[in-house]
């Protein structure tokens, strides 16, 4: 599983396993500030970049993967992109 989140300011990300007893243990996190051409994204590509910037850590870890890859942000409209049919440049 994969936790985001992103602010004005920051994104940050926790990678976890589901043990058999079904708690989340914590893997691995990533937090950094966001850079200057960044501070300008919308909240919506914002919290983008949080699950980009996870996924491109942490591949070698998600790349083989026996379970699907849940990712869990606070973000309602994030649950609609992959059925957008018109993306930004950014986005793409």
């Amino acid at each position: 599983m994969i936790e985001t989140d992103a602010s004005d300011y920051a994104i940050a990300t926790i990678l976890s396993i589901t043990l058999s007893n079904s708690e989340l243990h914590p893997v691995a996190f990533l937090s950094r500030t966001l850079t200057g051409a960044e501070l300008n994204y919308d909240t919506h590509d914002k919290e983008l970049l949080a699950i980009f910037e996870a996924f491109k850590l942490w591949r070698h870890y998600l790349k083989g993967a026996a379970n699907p890859i849940n990712i869990v942000t606070d973000h309602k409209n994030l649950e609609y992109f992959s059925t957008t049919k018109i993306l930004t440049r950014q986005q793409v």
